[in-house]
């Protein structure tokens, strides 16, 4: 479920991240240069979230932090207005990259992790397969939105609440007592 919710939406913000900011008012070349700093953010953050789901935070905590904070993000996105400040725009995109494009490598690690030994890679290939379907059927949903409210903000909004439920669901396990099985050195 996470892969789905979160490659869908990340095919969703790089697909029509720009010209929603086109449809707000920007220039492309600004619309651009919004999302390609957004974009740059992933690079750093998707070590940083390997490293922090492999050292200090449970990788099922990391996906659920990582879950809320594309909830969070793509929330403030369907926000946007023609007077919201470049930078916070800027601030915001970013916030939302660092999210739904660099969550790869815990969701992975975590996959072969719990995957029995000799099957890893099937493991890890049917989790990025159903993933796939997140990444077909969201932005679907984001362009039937589209095209029913005329609204890209709806759109966000609403691609974002898979996240948001991937989020719930480490908390309430953690709060049942089924937390990750310890790691093995």
């Amino acid at each position: 479920m996470a892969c789905f919710a979160f490659n869908g939406l990340q095919t969703v913000f790089a697909s029509y991240f720009i010209i929603y900011l086109f449809e707000l008012g920007y220039d492309l070349a600004l619309a651009g240069l919004v999302f390609s700093v957004a974009m740059f953010m992933a690079v750093p953050c998707r070590i940083l979230w390997g490293w922090l789901g492999s050292t200090s935070i449970s990788p099922r905590s990391m996906m659920g932090g990582l879950a809320f904070g594309m909830a969070g993000s793509t929330l403030l996105v369907g926000l946007f207005g023609p007077l919201w400040p470049v930078l916070i725009v800027g601030f915001v995109a970013s916030c939302l990259s660092a999210t739904a494009m660099s969550w790869h490598g815990v969701l992975l690690a975590e996959a072969a992790r719990l995957a029995p030994a000799g099957m890893r890679g099937m493991a890890t290939g049917g989790v990025l397969s159903f993933g796939q379907l997140g990444g077909l059927l969201l932005p679907l949903a984001y362009s039937g939105l589209l095209f029913i409210t005329e609204s890209h903000g709806i759109g966000f909004m609403v691609c974002g609440a898979p996240a948001l439920l991937v989020g719930t669901l480490p908390m309430r396990r953690s709060a049942q007592g089924d937390a990750s099985p310890p790691r093995q050195s």
